[in-house]
C-alpha cells in the first residue's frame, strides 16, 4: 500500500494537486495568446506557463507546453487503463501489456529499443497503475525527431514476442515473491487485500502469482487493442519545440487507429461495520508493522481540498498530532503518517507506522485514540493555520517545472476537472476555515470502522486479545 508515496510516479510528482474543482470549461479564466496558447490567470503571485490543447481525428488529445529555458523535450502519454480494466483471474495483465511496449516492436527488438534510447541519453519510463498507465521519455531538442519516431513506434507497433512475455512474466513473479522479505511492502499489500477484497484496488499493480501464470499472449494482444488506443489516451508534449514539430507530432500520432472503448464496472469494496483487526505473525520479525485503513473518497469529491488540509494536522506533516503524540511524546515509532489516496473510484484513508514488538498493541491503541479525538473535536485554530500555510507553501513546487505542470494537466483532464483547479488552488485553500475542514473530516472518517493489519513476531499475539483479532500464522 503506502499509497501516499506510491501515487502515480515518473518525473511526475504532486499528482495530489490534480483533483476536483467542478466541471467548468477546462481553460476557464485564461487569456488567448499567439499560436493558440492560453496564458492562465495568476494563482496568487504564481502564474502558470502557457499551454495549448489539440484533439486529433482519432480522439487523441495533445497538451502542448512550450518551455524554451532548456534545449530539451519530453513526451508523455497517459492511458486511461490500469488495474480497473483487467479481470481478477488475469491480474497483472495491464502491467504485462505496459512493460512489454519497450520489449520489441515490429521493426525493433528490445536491445535495439534500449540502444536507441540510450544513444539519446534517455530511456523509456513505463508506469502501470490502478487507474491509469503512463509512458514517458525525454531527450535533447536536437533529437526530437528521433525521439518521436521511437516513442510512437513503441506505442503503436508492439510485437509481444513469446520470449519477451515469458521473460517478463518470470521477472514480475520474482519481484512479487521478494515482497514477502520486505515487511513494510508486505504489510501494505496485505492491507490492500483486507480493505478492498475483490475490488481491483485490492491487487498489486504488478498483478498476482495466479493471474500472471494464467495470462496468455492473446490476452495481452486483446488488452492492448482494446485499451491502448488514442481515443483512450492523452498526450503531453513539453519543452523546446516549434510549430513545425507540432505538425510532425500530429501527423505521426494521427496514424494511430482508434477503437470503441468498453465501459467496465468494478466489484465494490466490502462494507466495514466495525473495527476489524487481522494479525499476521511470523517468527523472527524484529519490528511490527501497523496499517489502519478505511475506504475514503473519489478524486472528484468536493471535500478533497478540505480533507487535504485536515489531514495535514492529523498525520500529513511532521508537526501533526499523530507524529507529536505517538512518535514524540510516547516514543513508540520513528515514523507515522496518514493520508487520503483519492482515485477514480473511492480510494483509501490510511495510517501507517511501525514499532517494537513489545509496544505493538500500545502503538495501535494510541493511534486510534488520536484519530478518534481529532475526528470528534477537530483541529484547533492554530493547527488549521499551520496546515493552510503548509499547503500554500508547497503549491509552487508542484508546478514549478513544465513537466510537473503538464502532468497535473494530464491528470486533471483524466478526472474531467477544470484546469482552474490549479489557478484557483491558493485562493481556495485560503478560503477554508477551521469549521470547514473539521466538518469534512467528520463526514468522511469514522474512527469506529477501520480495518487494521498488524504484521509482527508471534510474540505480539497476547497483546491484542481485547481486539479479538483474526490471526494468520506464516511459515518461516
Amino acid at each position: 500500500m503506502n499509497k501516499l508515496a506510491q501515487t502515480l510516479t515518473l518525473p511526475f510528482v504532486c499528482v495530489a494537486l490534480a483533483s476536483c474543482a467542478g466541471k467548468k470549461s477546462k481553460t476557464g479564466g485564461s487569456e488567448q495568446t499567439a499560436a493558440g496558447y492560453s496564458a492562465p490567470r495568476s494563482a496568487g503571485t504564481f502564474k502558470l506557463m502557457p499551454y495549448k490543447e489539440v484533439v486529433l481525428e482519432n480522439g487523441l488529445k495533445i497538451i502542448y507546453v512550450r518551455d524554451n529555458s532548456l534545449p530539451r523535450l519530453s513526451l508523455t502519454v497517459l492511458f486511461k487503463t490500469g488495474n480497473m480494466q483487467e479481470p481478477k483471474d488475469l491480474a497483472g495483465l495491464n502491467a504485462m501489456t505496459a512493460y512489454l511496449l519497450e520489449q520489441g516492436t515490429q521493426t525493433r527488438d528490445a536491445m535495439k529499443i534500449a540502444d536507441e534510447f540510450g544513444q539519446m541519453g534517455t530511456s523509456l519510463d513505463v508506469g502501470p497503475g490502478y487507474d491509469v498507465t503512463t509512458v514517458y521519455a525525454d531527450a535533447l531538442t536536437s533529437n526530437s525527431t528521433q525521439l518521436l519516431q521511437l516513442f510512437s513506434d513503441v506505442l503503436m507497433n508492439p510485437a509481444f514476442k513469446d520470449i519477451e512475455i515469458n521473460r517478463l512474466r518470470s521477472q514480475i513473479l520474482a519481484s512479487l515473491q521478494k515482497k514477502i522479505d520486505n515487511p513494510s511492502a508486505f504489510a501494505d499489500e496485505q492491507m490492500d487485500k483486507f480493505l478492498y477484497g475483490d475490488h481491483p484496488y485490492g491487487r498489486d499493480t504488478s498483478g498476482t502469482q495466479e493471474g500472471l501464470r494464467a495470462l496468455r499472449k492473446q490476452d495481452i494482444i486483446k488488452h492492448y487493442l482494446t485499451f491502448y488506443r488514442p481515443n483512450n489516451a492523452t498526450m503531453a508534449v513539453v519543452g523546446q519545440f516549434d510549430d513545425e514539430f507540432e505538425k510532425q507530432i500530429q501527423e505521426t500520432m494521427g496514424k494511430w487507429t482508434k477503437r470503441t472503448i468498453p465501459a467496465l464496472t468494478a466489484t465494490p469494496a466490502p462494507v466495514i461495520d466495525d473495527l476489524k483487526v487481522k494479525l499476521i505473525v511470523k517468527k523472527g520479525l524484529q519490528q511490527t508493522q501497523i496499517r489502519v485503513s478505511q475506504v475514503g473518497i473519489e478524486r472528484k469529491d468536493k471535500d478533497f481540498i478540505p480533507l487535504r488540509m485536515a489531514n495535514e494536522s492529523l498525520g500529513g506533516s511532521f508537526g501533526s498530532r499523530l507524529n507529536q503524540k505517538v512518535r514524540d511524546d510516547l516514543g513508540l515509532t520513528y515514523s507515522i503518517y496518514s493520508g487520503f489516496d483519492a482515485r477514480k473510484d473511492r480510494g483509501s484513508f490510511d495510517i501507517s507506522t511501525f514499532t517494537k514488538n513489545e509496544t505493538a498493541a500500545k502503538a495501535l491503541d494510541e493511534t486510534l485514540k488520536v484519530v478518534k479525538e481529532y475526528v470528534e473535536g477537530g483541529a484547533t485554530e492554530q493547527e488549521s493555520v499551520a496546515a493552510r500555510n503548509q499547503l500554500v507553501g508547497q503549491f509552487p513546487r508542484a508546478i514549478e517545472t513544465s513537466d510537473r505542470l503538464a502532468y497535473n494537466l494530464l491528470v486533471l483532464d483524466y478526472y474531467n476537472i477544470s484546469y482552474d483547479y490549479l489557478t484557483d488552488y491558493i485562493s481556495n485553500v485560503n478560503k477554508l476555515k477551521q469549521k470547514d475542514t473539521n466538518a469534512a473530516m467528520k463526514r468522511h472518517v469514522d474512527p469506529t470502522k477501520f480495518k487494521v493489519i498488524v504484521y509482527g513476531n508471534d510474540s505480539i499475539i497476547p497483546q491484542f486479545k481485547d481486539y479479538k483479532p483474526e490471526i494468520v500464522r506464516m511459515a518461516k
